[in-house]
C-alpha cells in the first residue's frame, strides 16, 4: 500500500466517523424534540379545555343574571 492510498483511507475513515457521529447525535435530538412536542401538545389540549369551560361559564344565562345582581348591589 502506498502512502497516497493510506492518506485517502484515513481521510475517508475520518469523514465516515463524523457522519456516523452526526447521525447518532441527531437521532437523540429527534427523540428529545418528540418528547417536548408531546408535552406541548398535552399542555395545549389542557388550555383548550380550560377555554371551553370559561366560554361555557361566561355564556351561561345564570352567570349574566348573577353579574346583573352584583351590579345592582354595587349601585346602592
Amino acid at each position: 500500500m502506498n502512502p497516497f492510498e493510506m492518506v485517502v483511507i484515513i481521510v475517508a475513515l475520518g469523514i465516515l466517523g463524523g457522519v456516523v457521529k452526526q447521525y447518532f447525535d441527531s437521532r437523540g435530538n429527534m427523540e428529545e424534540s418528540s418528547k417536548a412536542r408531546q408535552r406541548m401538545e398535552s399542555h395545549i389540549d389542557a388550555l383548550e379545555e380550560r377555554i371551553r369551560v370559561l366560554e361555557r361559564i361566561v355564556t351561561d344565562e345564570n352567570y349574566e343574571l348573577k353579574r346583573q345582581f352584583r351590579n345592582l348591589d354595587g349601585d346602592e
